[in-house]
């Protein structure tokens, strides 16, 4: 068993590999439809969910709940896994689970559809989705458990921290950092060199032209600060 993630981008077609999603519905099944499209060019092919709420045998989006988080160690050493648990104002108890399913580096996939752009030179860690139609330009740094989703754009020089997610036609420009745990939500923009701190969450259609504070709600253009998130408490709600 190879200690490299396995990545989606540069696997080869001798390369078929199972992949189970932590989670279910909504980013879990983006990321089972991506792996499906992997499949049909012999890079992937998606086994099913990991899932504390659901059922085994519950069928999702056509994959079956395999198992609870826990049992991710009773499947074949050669499955790998990907772990899109991303939801707003509750980023940091997600982190803690992700950090504490014990999973090892070289296990975590990085599921990239064929129709992401995205720059030889990005520097990126374990468990990326890259969803169609999205980029991530040259020079960019990318942590682990990051989504980006369909048509976002995250542009050039760029830091995008672990576990954040950059929504739908969302645009982060060039030279801005966006750290551990925010949520830059579907068509919003981040100005260029320009900070979005740890666990906030940057709002529909939002315009970021200033800095914003760690566990900062943003909204509005320009973007304002309507609460403050640095209290999120540390259950983890259902992740289905």
């Amino acid at each position: 068993m190879t200690s490299v993630p396995f990545d989606t981008a540069t696997a080869t077609r001798d390369e078929v590999t199972p992949i189970a999603v932590f989670g279910g519905r909504g980013g879990g099944a983006l990321a089972a439809f991506t792996i499906g499209r992997l499949e049909a060019v012999g890079r992937a092919r998606c086994i099913g969910f990991l899932n504390d709420v659901e059922a085994v045998g519950t069928a999702i989006s056509g994959y079956p709940v395999l198992g609870s988080f826990a049992s991710w160690c009773d499947l074949p050493e050669a499955t790998c896994f990907v772990a899109p648990l991303h939801k707003a104002k509750n980023m940091k108890a997600r982190a803690e689970i992700i950090r504490g399913l014990g999973v090892p580096p070289g296990r975590w996939g990085n599921v990239i559809d064929p129709e992401a752009v995205i720059a030889g030179d990005i520097i990126h860690g374990v468990g990326l989705l890259a969803l169609a139609g999205c980029s991530i330009m040259c020079g960019s740094r990318i942590g682990d458990h990051v989504s980006i989703r369909n048509g976002a754009r995250v542009a050039h020089d760029c830091t995008i921290g672990d576990y954040v997610m950059v929504g739908v036609n969302a645009v982060v420009c060039g030279y801005s950092t966006v750290l551990e745990g925010s949520h830059i939500a579907p068509g919003a923009i981040v100005r260029e060199r320009t900070t979005v701190g740890r666990y906030s969450v940057v709002g529909l259609g939002a315009v970021v032209v200033d800095d914003v504070p760690d566990g900062a709600v943003v909204a509005g253009n320009p973007a304002r600060i309507i609460e403050s998130n640095l209290d999120a408490g540390p259950t983890l709600a259902a992740v289905r």
